[in-house]
């Protein structure tokens, strides 16, 4: 009651402010004949923007942004990585700066950092220059409704295109281009307001997903309405829960700079530097097995007899064919390939569906089947990949680990890590090289971790004797590193990194 009594009073005030009756409101919207203009400049109206004009809006918000891709099962709970915002919007300029405080599992300290935004790119300054962003940093703009309409306003192919019903309600629908299609801004005709952004958005395992970015609980505060929660959603499931707090209109002269960039904005559909299929090396560490790394990943291949296994499949499809070419170079003639899925982080596995494609088996975790039939039962639209043309005929050939197994005549066993952060992945021990595949469970060594302790656990519980090992992101390291961490772990130092 109190929450309701406390929104009757805003809405009192603003209806007092803009001199605007429910009647007009009424009036407006059953015309349904406004144009984006005259809709636009409403929406900025009844946001009160021209009360910063000459200055700009500075804000501190909270945004927990869920690590779907990442977190240790495939389905929900996941956990969040904790952004504490602080912005500053200029309505003149439309750039936008936050900095942000990022509070991640096993971080000792907030991470910090800073990023401006216009409505053609993200950008961060370091070192005396520009850099441009990965387009996933223009998330945080989409969030601001401020910034939303500033760059709705601004561009040229803006048009009507009549209502649509969206959480119980008709509201007027506009809509432009975008580097994936159609984007649409849904307004509300009853008072103005931006409700939600509409796109749908390339991605690297999934083919495409329905983004939604929803303004609600409007509050005036700070002299103005602002939306004071915003969500960024993912196929109808919410990934990114904004709230916004302190609001303040700030004399631009107190404000941090807020310079226009003069980087050259990455494309829309540009993938960050770990996702870039870069032509990986080759570096021969056994008699026949090799590291395939590029920046973002390390794949290792080897051939037993006739077969040829891939430990894990990254990055997207682009990745996968030139493994495969890479694969043909190495073991000519070779007869079939394996793909052995060790940890299913979303950029691990996002070659999976090229391999399916081709007719490999796909070895992995029990517990991983499921959600790898998912990946290859999705269907990508926007731009079909190989699986999507072979769709009749390539299905999942799935073998399951529960347990240790052994494969080609024992040359490779696969192990369960199972330690507390690590269940559901799985290690692979090429005997005739004493190498250790270690996933993405050892990542540094310049220092004792949970992860690396829990493979070593596992290489101690089933009797293995490496004398070197290779991850995702490790480079080739002697064993004997590993063991000395463990060492000094258990003689009492202790690190609450993962």
């Amino acid at each position: 009651m109190r929450l309701m009594f406390f929104k009757a009073q805003v809405l009192l005030v603003w209806m007092c402010l803009l001199g605007f009756s429910v009647a007009e409101a009424q009036s407006a919207a059953s015309s349904g004949g406004e144009a984006a203009a005259t809709i636009l400049a409403r929406a900025r109206k009844v946001m009160l923007v021209g009360r910063a004009d000459g200055s700009v809006l500075h804000y501190r918000a909270v945004s927990a942004s869920e690590q779907n891709y990442q977190s240790d099962r495939t389905y929900p709970p996941f956990f969040s990585s904790m952004d504490i915002e602080e912005g500053w919007f200029d309505p003149q300029s439309g750039i936008e700066r936050i900095g942000t405080l990022t509070t991640f599992p096993g971080y000792t300290a907030p991470q910090p950092r800073v990023v401006v935004t216009n409505g053609k790119g993200a950008f961060s300054f370091a070192e005396g220059h520009w850099s441009a962003m990965p387009p996933s940093f223009l998330r945080s703009r989409n969030l601001d409704p401020w910034a939303v309409v500033a760059d709705w306003t601004a561009a040229e192919n803006v048009r009507y295109a009549g209502t649509e019903i969206y959480r119980d309600y008709s509201r007027d629908l506009l809509v432009r281009k975008g580097a994936s299609g159609e984007l649409r801004l849904f307004l509300d005709p009853k008072t103005g307001f931006p409700v939600k952004l509409d796109l749908e958005e390339k991605h690297y395992l999934w083919g495409q997903r329905h983004i939604e970015y929803l303004y609600t609980n409007w509050t005036l505060v700070g002299g103005v309405m602002v939306a004071g929660s915003s969500f960024r959603l993912a196929d109808g499931k919410t990934e990114i829960s904004r709230t916004t707090g302190e609001v303040e209109i700030q004399a631009s002269n107190s404000a941090p700079v807020m310079s226009r960039p003069d980087a050259i904005p990455q494309p829309e559909d540009a993938l960050p530097r770990f996702l870039q299929p870069i032509d990986p090396t080759v570096t021969q560490v056994g008699s026949n097995t090799y590291l395939l790394s590029n920046p973002g990943y390390t794949e290792l291949v080897t051939r037993a007899g006739d077969e040829v296994f891939l430990l894990d499949a990254t990055q997207g499809e682009e990745r996968a064919r030139k493994d495969n070419a890479a694969i043909d170079k190495l073991f000519p003639g070779h007869k079939t390939i394996t793909v052995i899925v060790t940890d299913l982080a979303w950029p691990h596995i996002a070659g999976v569906r090229y391999w399916v494609a081709e007719g490999a088996t796909i070895i992995s975790h029990r517990a991983a089947r499921e959600f790898l039939q998912s990946v290859v039962d999705r269907k990508w639209t926007l731009t079909p990949d190989l699986l999507e043309v072979r769709r009749e005929s390539a299905k999942l050939k799935f073998v399951e680990i529960d347990g240790r197994l052994s494969l080609a005549g024992g040359a490779i066993s696969l192990h369960p890590i199972d330690g507390i952060g690590s269940e559901v992945a799985i290690i692979a021990y090429l005997s005739n090289d004493h190498l250790l595949w270690a996933s993405d469970f050892i990542q540094s060594v310049d220092g004792p971790s949970s992860y690396a302790t829990e493979v070593w656990q596992a290489v101690h519980r089933d009797g293995l004797h490496p004398e070197r090992t290779v991850a995702e992101h490790l480079p080739l390291t002697p064993w004997s590193k590993i063991e000395e961490l463990q060492n000094w772990n258990s003689a009492g130092g202790d690190s609450n990194s993962k």
